[in-house]
């Protein structure tokens, strides 16, 4: 059990918590990945900066490490990250246990802190992991599958949504569903009995799905959804031109919002710093998203700002959201968490978050 004088002892003794003033501005969301452990777990891998020794600065560290957790919220925090999107695994998974043990109590001690803004958390449902892929089919949904979210989202009830620190929108507990845009079968009727089932236990899903991505949106599955964003926009080779890749990008997420829109859905634009997950799956080649990138007069441009500037011209002005990929997942890159020799702030995110980026 987790102390709340050991908590706050460790705040006040090792980090500085700042205080963002106001939470008008824009609501941001990053990716939380518990799944870490000091014997190597997802460590072993592999990760970004491996090959150069340049990993993260807390080293190879443990998720249920309560100083850990502590300098994660302090660190969002100074990113102007208000909530994590923690990844679920399914019941009594190691990272269902993190999150149940370790990740929210703290977060539920911290926003008892004097002068202190709340972290809050809501849950990453794995649709890939907890439901199974087909290569052909997508998640295909059948009466098993539509049974095994049922119940999943039975158990989430359960065990986090009545948590102080659950991030709800409209008082409504969220969940992001990721490969949403998988999804295939009967999958319209196994999200509607899920809302059936919850709204019977008293709780209204909000309910965001990963379907933003290359090709033409689909009304008839982004209906399904109270919100909808994109995890990572990886996808066609960009062959180099990145100024192309990143116009071609912003041409999708302005379609899907105007697609959304006239669904009354939500829109929350993704964010993106970079990709690169070679140290964690050198077999596989994904290209890599620089973090950086010139355009063709040599000017240098970061990735991130370049999401940023995308994310202001897309926001969903009723919801004013976004999300990042991601806070820690080092496996493919994507990571704002402070790597050995990395920024521990994005002074541009900062300034989107609260509304003062021009």
């Amino acid at each position: 059990m987790i102390r709340t004088g050991f908590i706050l002892l460790v705040w006040n003794c090792l980090f500085h918590f700042s205080t963002i003033a106001g939470e008008e501005g824009v609501h941001l969301s990053a990716y939380y990945y518990p799944w870490y452990d000091r014997d190597g777990r997802h460590w072993e891998e592999g990760y970004r900066g491996k090959s150069s020794a340049t990993g993260p600065a807390l080293g190879l560290y443990s998720s249920r490490d309560p100083e850990t957790i502590v300098k994660q919220v302090n660190w969002s925090r100074q990113m102007g990250v208000k909530n994590w999107v923690c990844a679920w695994w399914g019941k009594d998974s190691w990272e269902d246990v993190t999150l149940k043990l370790r990740v929210a109590p703290i977060l539920d001690q911290l926003k008892d802190s004097e002068n202190q803004r709340p972290t809050t958390f809501c849950l990453f449902y794995e649709s890939e992991g907890l439901l199974g892929l087909d290569p052909a089919k997508g998640i295909e949904f059948d009466d098993h599958k539509t049974r095994k979210l049922i119940d999943d989202f039975t158990y989430l009830s359960n065990t986090y949504f009545n948590n102080p620190s659950y991030y709800r929108i409209n008082q409504r507990p969220v969940v992001y569903l990721y490969l949403s845009r998988t999804f295939s079968g009967d999958f319209g009727n196994a999200i509607d009995q899920v809302r059936k089932t919850l709204k019977a236990r008293g709780f209204d899903l909000y309910l965001i799905g990963d379907e933003v991505y290359w090709g033409e949106p689909n009304p008839a599955r982004i209906r399904a959804f109270d919100a909808i964003t994109s995890y990572n926009m990886h996808g066609p080779p960009p062959d180099g031109d990145w100024a192309k890749f990143f116009d071609d990008c912003e041409a999708v997420y302005l379609q899907y919002r105007k697609t959304a829109a006239a669904l009354n859905v939500a829109f929350i634009p993704g964010l993106l710093p970079g990709f690169n997950s070679h140290d964690a799956d050198p077999a596989k080649r994904h290209y890599i998203i620089p973090r950086q990138y010139k355009t063709a007069d040599g000017k240098t441009i970061s990735t991130l700002d370049r999401f940023i500037e995308m994310a202001k011209r897309t926001l969903d002005p009723d919801l004013k959201a976004a999300t990042v990929t991601s806070f820690n997942e080092w496996h493919e890159g994507t990571q704002l968490e402070p790597s050995k020799n990395g920024p521990t702030t994005f002074p541009s995110l900062l300034d989107f978050s609260r509304g003062t980026a021009n």
